[in-house]
């Protein structure tokens, strides 16, 4: 039964099973029991003052700042005891709003020019700043408002006085719901005994998101009801691949996902035990198997999971969440040793930051009505030469052992790659004049994501060192619809014929020239898609570390002569259903050990 979108009624009056839809942004299923958190902190209320007062106001928010420093601190102390130093850094960036001295001018100066309390000084910048970063269109910078949000509300408390619940014991199997996420928060929980998270609000670029994914840990944003309706104490259900939380599960329910569970845990075991095993078909074709990572925390998944190497490295993490010294040539340059140290001899492939105008801006334009569109890619970084300089030069600097790749984003045309490849090799020059050890002729490759490319195609190889297929962002670009879109997200389909075609077009071209390919999107994390994109020619797939089992195993179980066979007649239908009832018929009835479950990527 699903629970009507504007009910006020709570779940003690509704014992029977709810359904809550959202967007699963960290696959598996977690069974347990609700813990609900509301976090939105001591409301700010509106008190006038004297001029006499103002002084008191002033020294009341410097000792909030100091408490909530201080609080930050051991926050953060916890949460790389807990999580690693690669999580915690994300709560350096509140740390460092407690030490901006002209935010706290400014909150200063509201306190004796219009006579207010701290509190509502402080809730009035926070407006101000939230309105700020509401106009911003590109969602993933529009989400650090909450950061700042964050912090407001830490003060408020700080200044009210009101004692924080002490959220360091969970019980066993507890299942997160919340209004809102924020990182503090998330640092304050007992991980060990957090299964499963599920927010209204956030958003797959989150800090929520992003430490769940890497922890594996089930989770659902965008709830279509609030869960400040829900009670804690709740029997409940995440599904974060399907997107969706169930409440008061019935029994027939709860043995379906009981038995899920530990067919795929049992299942999963298996197939880790024989993950460092290559993938090779049954006729002998060996299929690389690569991770995609963004955070320096799942190098251990790389690792575990038996990737051969790490096909993609999205760098724009290190600029959108670390500290400036992070960012700086020095950092960078740690960082990208660091990548090439765990990727040995398979090599890493470091993709240059992909931003948008948004999240770097250049000048004081108007916002991009549509950044997905405009300045981003490598059309930024050729406007910010002087980081992306830096960014190349740490790069170069980090290829001692010759096992680094550059690969260039959103590339749509032959001059942006001749700019940016001049541009790398200026700095290649630059280094040896130093008397550097870098690898001089190190391998830039591009990723295959717009449309002009995949037409372009033939052109753009001849000038590169291999080709990445980013299939993410080419099946939104050629389908024009936002996959976190729920609105028009049923069109994304990677099984689309635009889609085969245009993925068959880069396959032939680059085989036919003899360039290395590669598909760095998660369409090779499913095991059908996979399939396809064997059958097509690809024989180098890169995708979430703990896909990697599973995709071994479906490699395993096919042959490839015959899935190209079947891949070839599947382009031949012109709708997508037409297209998955024959490949799941196909692939299921030729090979009895391939699992054709779409929807199953990996498990807790």
């Amino acid at each position: 039964m699903m629970l009507p979108t504007n009910s006020p009624i709570s779940l003690k009056e509704l014992p029977s099973e709810i359904q809550m839809r959202g967007m699963g942004i960290s696959p598996g299923i977690a069974i347990g029991t609700t813990v609900r958190i509301d976090d939105r902190g001591h409301k700010a209320e509106l008190i006038h003052i004297k001029e006499s007062q103002i002084e008191r106001e002033v020294r009341r928010l410097k000792r909030s700042v100091a408490v909530a420093r201080r609080q930050l601190k051991l926050l953060k102390e916890r949460m790389e005891r807990e999580l690693g130093k690669d999580h915690a850094y994300i709560l350096d960036a509140h740390i460092l709003m407690l030490q901006d001295q002209a935010l706290f001018k400014s909150v200063e100066q509201t306190i004796s020019q219009q006579l207010v309390n701290a509190e509502w000084a402080i809730k009035l910048e926070l407006d101000r700043f939230l309105a700020a970063y509401a106009s911003i269109s590109d969602g993933y910078l529009r989400q650090r408002g909450s950061d700042i949000e964050d912090v407001a509300h830490r003060l408020i408390d700080a200044l009210s006085g009101r004692r924080k619940a002490d959220r360091s014991k969970l019980r066993a199997h507890s299942i997160v719901v919340a209004d809102e996420l924020p990182p503090s928060v998330l640092a304050e929980l007992d991980i060990e005994h957090l299964i499963g998270l599920a927010t209204h609000a956030g958003g797959w670029a989150s800090h929520t998101a992003i430490i769940a994914k890497s922890l594996r840990i089930p989770a659902v944003i965008g709830l279509e009801h609030r869960p400040e309706q829900l009670s804690t104490g709740c029997q409940a259900i995440i599904d974060g691949t399907e997107g969706l939380i169930i409440l008061n599960p019935s029994e027939p329910t709860l043995q379906h996902y009981k038995s899920l569970c530990e067919h795929r845990r049992k299942s999963f075991s298996s197939l880790i035990e024989q993950s460092h095993i290559p993938a090779k078909t049954s006729d002998g074709e060996e299929i690389k198997l690569r991770a995609n990572i963004e955070l320096l925390s799942e190098l251990d998944a790389v690792q575990r999971f038996g990737a051969q190497g790490i096909g993609l490295f999205r760098s724009e993490y290190i600029f959108t969440n670390m500290l400036p010294q992070a960012c700086s040539e020095e950092g960078q340059t740690e960082l990208y040793t660091r990548l090439s140290e765990v990727a040995e001899d398979y090599g890493v492939a470091i993709r240059t930051f992909d931003l948008s105008q948004d999240r770097l801006p250049l000048t004081r334009k108007a916002v991009e009505e549509n950044p997905a569109m405009g300045l981003r890619g490598i059309r930024l970084a050729l406007k910010a030469e002087d980081m992306f300089r830096t960014q190349i030069r740490a790069i170069l600097k980090a290829s001692k052992r010759r096992n680094i790749r550059i690969t260039l984003p959103l590339i749509s045309c032959l001059s942006e790659l001749r700019q940016a490849r001049r541009l790398i090799n200026d700095t290649i020059k630059e280094l040896l004049d130093e008397g550097l050890d870098i690898d001089s002729k190190i391998s830039v490759g591009i990723m295959i994501e717009v449309p002009s490319a995949v037409i372009m195609i033939d052109h753009l190889i001849k000038e590169v060192d291999f080709i990445s297929i980013g299939t993410n962002d080419l099946v939104q670009y050629l389908m024009a619809a936002d996959r976190t879109n729920k609105d028009i997200s049923y069109l994304y389909q990677p099984l689309h014929p635009a889609v085969l075609r245009s993925l068959a077009r880069i396959a032939e071209t680059a085989i036919s020239i003899g360039k290395p390919v590669e598909v760095c999107g998660e369409m090779a994390a499913n095991p059908i898609y996979a399939a396809v994109l064997i059958g097509l020619g690809f024989t180098r797939l890169s995708m979430t570390p703990a896909a990697i089992p599973i995709i071994k195993d479906a490699v395993r179980s096919i042959e490839i002569s015959a899935v190209k066979e079947i891949v070839k007649k599947a382009k031949d239908f012109y709708t997508i259903r037409e297209i998955e009832e024959f490949l799941v018929e196909e692939l299921g009835s030729r090979f009895s050990s391939f699992y054709t479950g779409i929807n199953w990527r990996y498990v807790n």
